[in-house]
């Protein structure tokens, strides 16, 4: 069983998959990774890997500005979210979101909310796995403001998936 992969960069981590799918004697290889892990590429038939998505990761907002606020965007963003929460009186309201790259910040908002979701929704865009209009089509995210979702959007993806989403 592989608990993790961990390389200081991609050539040697290709080279570590390489060698444990070579190892001799073994018939099964058990492995949680993110959804864009290398592996599935490096293999021939990948379907014989038999990967599928399992529950793995989960994350619960318990301060949304502070979340908000410490997380990296990939585009810049600015946008008001009304959030509930049931549990955590104090996450409930309207939060102003602006940044990008290089960092954030995020306050209480006295105007109009553009997106409004609970903070189940909120955990799962704050990984950056799923995407916003995901999120809305399954009518777990609002969109108040028209264009919001697609201003909004490309800023909580990543470069990477979160992991662990996936087991081989």
């Amino acid at each position: 069983m592989v608990q993790e992969v961990v390389a200081a960069n991609v050539p040697a981590r290709l080279a570590l998959w390489r060698m444990l799918l070579s190892l001799d004697l073994t018939r099964r290889l058990d492995y949680r990774g993110p959804v864009d892990d290398p592996l599935l590429r490096l293999v021939d038939e990948p379907r014989r890997l038999e990967a599928r998505l399992v529950d793995a990761l989960w994350v619960r907002v318990v301060d949304v500005p502070a979340a908000l606020a410490a997380r990296r965007y990939a585009t810049e963003v600015d946008v008001t979210i009304e959030v509930t929460d049931e549990l955590l009186p104090e996450n409930a309201g309207r939060w102003r979101l602006r940044g990008g790259p290089d960092g954030a910040r995020c306050g209480p908002a006295d105007g109009p909310a553009d997106l409004a979701c609970d903070v189940r929704a909120l955990g799962e865009l704050y990984l950056g796995g799923t995407g916003l209009t995901a999120l809305a089509d399954a009518g777990r995210i609002v969109e108040r403001r028209a264009g919001a979702l697609a201003a909004a959007g490309p800023a909580f993806t990543w470069h990477r998936a979160p992991a662990p989403m996936g087991t081989f």
